[in-house]
């Protein structure tokens, strides 16, 4: 059965150059060089996320049974910059990915890449993205320097989305420095470790789940009703709460349960991780309407993901669904 995939990711050399550059390692933050060794030690990957590794990239998905990649940017965002640059780069590497799209349009779909610092640019790069490239949403690498995208100068992005119709995908990035050294950094264990705990391992997984739980409690998702929105990983630890979120916290402003904005606006996907009881527990907690999914290509790179599904108890519908006919809906194919 064929795939549509949507945690799918890219690089560009010349943007990764620019972007060693401008941003240099923090000597309190994740300490990301020894993250990315460690990355390279449990997967084995090295540099498949290059768009220039397209041979590679392809004989995964025809191996896998995917059909399509939903492609977004991957370490080392463009969008975590800002001003002008920010906004430079991010337009670059939008229409790098469209061209490379337009290769190969049966095989290729596009979420933007946005300037999420200047918010009203991250707009208006977003309208041109949908409009102009046929790009199919937006994925939000991690969130806006020492915020989160619920501070009201992000909203229009937001606005922006529902009137486009279109989702965002809210995709983790290496966390703060104060929460490292609050919560993962140790003299117990190196700089690997720490860094790996913190970030793909654990960390920025939480992260998302936090920042998801915010962009509800604010009251976002009342005021933008239609507006969509992707999680993966399985929901970044979130569906495991929704009853205890529901039970226990008071947010009074809302019209209805925090679990009721996940199983109605999010959407969430595995993001290779491919097991069972996870699964079923997500099925479970939202149904298998808002389930999609994905690999976390190159970084991931699962051997099951062509066979996952059919060890499934599931329909054929169901498989069908979750394969591809929940994307084709979402994103109007």
């Amino acid at each position: 059965m064929k795939s549509i995939n949507f945690e799918e990711h890219f690089v560009l050399k010349e943007v990764q150059e620019q972007m060693s550059q401008i941003i240099q390692p923090s000597k309190n933050g994740v300490p990301l060089k020894a993250m990315l060794e460690a990355l390279e030690h449990q997967t084995g990957f090295t540099n498949e996320d290059e768009i220039n590794q397209h041979e590679q990239r392809i004989k995964f998905m025809d191996e896998q049974n995917v059909q399509m990649q939903v492609l977004s940017y991957g370490n080392g965002s463009p969008s975590l910059l800002s001003g002008d640059k920010a906004i430079e780069l991010c337009r670059y590497t939008n229409d790098t990915l469209k061209k490379y799209i337009d290769q190969y349009p049966d095989r290729f779909l596009g979420f933007a890449t946005l300037p999420i610092n200047e918010p009203e640019a991250a707009a208006e790069e977003f309208k041109r993205c949908v409009n102009e490239l046929n790009f199919k949403g937006a994925l939000i690498f991690g969130r806006p320097n020492g915020k989160f995208l619920d501070s009201p100068e992000f909203h229009t992005i937001f606005e922006t989305a529902e009137a486009l119709d279109v989702p965002i995908y809210l995709h983790p990035a290496p966390i703060s420095d104060e929460a490292y050294q609050a919560y993962y950094q140790s003299d117990q264990y190196s700089d690997a470790t720490a860094g790996s705990f913190a970030c793909f391992g654990y960390g920025w997984h939480v992260d998302v789940g936090v920042h998801a739980m915010r962009i509800i409690l604010s009251g976002i998702m009342d005021k933008y009703p239609n507006l969509k929105m992707i999680i993966g990983h399985w929901g970044e630890f979130t569906p495991f709460f929704y009853e205890r979120m529901d039970e226990t916290i008071y947010a009074p402003k809302l019209k209805h349960k925090p679990s009721h904005y996940f199983k109605n606006n999010f959407f969430i996907t595995p993001s290779g991780m491919l097991t069972k009881p996870q699964f079923e527990m997500v099925k479970n907690a939202v149904g298998v309407d808002h389930i999609l999914y994905s690999a976390d290509y190159p970084y991931i790179q699962p051997e099951e993901l062509g066979t996952f599904l059919d060890e499934l108890d599931l329909t054929t519908e169901e498989k069908e669904k979750i394969s591809f006919k929940n994307a084709q809906k979402l994103l109007k194919l």
